[in-house]
């Protein structure tokens, strides 16, 4: 289960995203598994001997860790909603979202902005 991210000055989450069927096609393979809150980068290499294969695997630990099957909604309920009631208290939320082009912080941005614009508007109505 993800960690709610309430009362923590800062919290780093990841977001896997799915390989590309372009990238599939092109012979490439899906590297990186997420398990929260874990993500791992498989890392292929050849021994010096220049014929055994082998997969080195890099352990990255975050405060959550999302992958490509979970939803817009996952995402916003761990990592935003529960700060949403910050900014009716003087308090300031920020969440950014940082990553290489294609890497899919337009898709996850679009789909939180609509929950959190949806649950302050209900806050203020309270």
């Amino acid at each position: 289960p993800h960690m709610g991210c309430n009362n923590v000055k800062i919290a780093v989450c990841v977001r896997k995203r799915p390989i590309f069927q372009k990238e599939e096609l092109n012979g490439e393979i899906d590297c990186v598994s997420a398990a929260n809150p874990r993500i791992v980068v498989h890392d292929c290499k050849v021994k010096v001997d220049g014929i055994t294969k082998f997969v080195e695997n890099h352990n990255f630990v975050f405060e959550n860790s999302f992958s490509h099957e979970e939803s817009n909604e996952d995402l916003y309920r761990a990592t935003i909603q529960p700060n949403i009631h910050f900014p009716f208290n003087r308090g300031i939320v920020t969440c950014f979202a940082y990553g290489q082009t294609g890497s899919g912080k337009t898709h996850s941005m679009k789909g939180s902005n609509e929950a959190a614009i949806s649950d302050l508007f209900t806050l203020s109505k309270t």
